[in-house]
């Protein structure tokens, strides 16, 4: 499966060029042009379209001495493979915002510029270090997060209450969250009919529910050092045992059930699941199919709560002829003001951990609970340029468990050392 179908796709949008030319008026009314040039490509499409058009108007009215050329890619592929071609020949663009993946190729190749030094009067501590993760590489910082989204256990308030449960407190541990799927499961003979846990609809929700339920076992993906795969001890096990549980034991759904193309064709978003994994990409579908929708943290095994987070960041270019400009528009987006004005906007989690509690962040409620559940994150990613055919792999190990074709022992087993073998290459 090729990169731009695992990642979740934006709202369909044309390649759009959104150029303009700043003209000053002097005090004697001559008209001059603005006197510095930035070069933008971005992929703040779909929901974050009207979040990015206005941070860039703001910037513009902000910094009237510099042109701001701007260019809107509508799929996260659109804007990779042009951007590989560009750097291949040391040209592009001063500035992008992505995806986090996508950047850390291009600083694993040495072509993005080390932020830390070109933000040196930015105080980095005042950001969430689980969205930081995403950008660096040992102690350099390649990538800063505009934004983030995070993962909590959504809910079908409605089938849970059908079900004798009180979807205000939600499961506090596995063993509760078994209870809670096996319960609000709705079969007519062996028909089902509504699933009490959707399990996922493509890889990177089989690989994302995988990760949650690894760290709720008190697992991690990787070594710290990100050498070495660390997914398929007793921690993975007990994470895909449980998964199998739930299709075998439980009978809280059924193999391949949800599995497809998303949006409103989402199970959940039809009224037939009561549980799932949510992001804050979920809200607008959820309410959307009429689903009285609600968020709660992800239990981990024995109690407390786990999530993850997964950002879009700004990097610059290096050698870009404008890296001064494109450094001032990374310090325009990330401060207070702007931060909670695009979390407003596009309702994802600001990457400043002050914007994060901000009164208008707090009063937003689907908002406000994402913001929360990122919390539980952990302050280390799985920032390695194989993350991108890892998450395949381990995805392929959760679904041969689920189909019944591999026990989690042998898949795990199966994935890890591939993914072993794909992280000594790189070193």
């Amino acid at each position: 499966m090729t990169k731009h179908t695992t990642r979740r796709k934006f709202l369909s949008g044309t390649v759009a060029g959104l150029a303009a030319m700043p003209i000053l008026m002097s005090a004697s009314g001559r008209a001059l042009a603005a006197d510095q040039q930035l070069i933008f490509w971005s992929q703040l499409a779909g929901s974050k379209k009207t979040a990015g058009e206005e941070l860039e108007k703001a910037f513009t009215a902000a910094h009237p001495e510099i042109t701001l050329s701007s260019s809107l890619y509508a799929e996260p592929s659109q804007l990779n493979e042009k951007m590989l071609t560009a750097i291949n020949g040391n040209t592009g663009p001063d500035l992008i915002v992505q995806h986090w993946d996508y950047n850390l190729i291009y600083a694993s190749g040495g072509k993005l510029a080390d932020l830390g030094k070109g933000l040196s009067g930015v105080d980095v501590a005042a950001y969430d270090p689980s969205l930081l993760a995403y950008g660096r590489q040992g102690d350099t910082l390649f990538s800063m997060p505009l934004y983030g989204t995070s993962r909590g256990l959504g809910l079908n308030r409605k089938l849970l209450s059908e079900a004798g449960l009180n979807p205000d407190i939600g499961p506090k541990n596995w063993a509760e969250l078994r209870q809670w799927a096996k319960a609000a499961t709705k079969r007519n003979g062996p028909m089902l009919q509504a699933a009490g846990f959707q399990l996922f609809q493509n890889d990177l929700e089989a690989f994302e529910l995988f990760t949650l339920l690894l760290q709720g076992a008190g697992g991690s993906l990787l070594s710290a050092d990100l050498t070495s795969a660390s997914f398929a001890g007793p921690e993975g096990v007990k994470a895909l045992t449980f998964i199998q549980q739930l299709v075998y034991e439980d009978k809280a759904t059924d193999p391949g059930f949800a599995f497809g193309p998303g949006g409103m064709s989402n199970p959940f978003n039809q009224g037939r699941s009561a549980l799932t994994i949510a992001g804050n990409y979920s809200t607008n579908n959820a309410l959307k199919g009429g689903i009285d929708f609600d968020v709660l943290p992800i239990p981990k095994e024995n109690g407390g709560f786990t999530s993850l987070v997964d950002p879009f960041c700004f990097g610059v270019r290096a050698g870009a002829e404008n890296e001064a400009a494109a450094m001032k528009f990374i310090e325009f987006a990330i401060s207070p003001e702007n931060q909670v004005a695009f979390a407003l906007a596009s309702k994802n989690v600001p990457a400043l951990k002050a914007a994060q509690q901000d009164a208008a962040v707090q009063a937003d409620k689907y908002l406000a609970k994402f913001v929360e559940t990122a919390s539980y994150a952990p302050p280390t990613a799985p920032a390695t340029p194989v993350f991108s055919r890892m998450m395949t792999l381990v995805a392929r190990g959760v679904q041969e468990v689920v189909y019944g074709k591999s026990t989690p022992e042998t898949a795990l087993k199966a994935a890890s050392d591939e993914v072993a073998s794909l992280l000594l290459k790189r070193s």
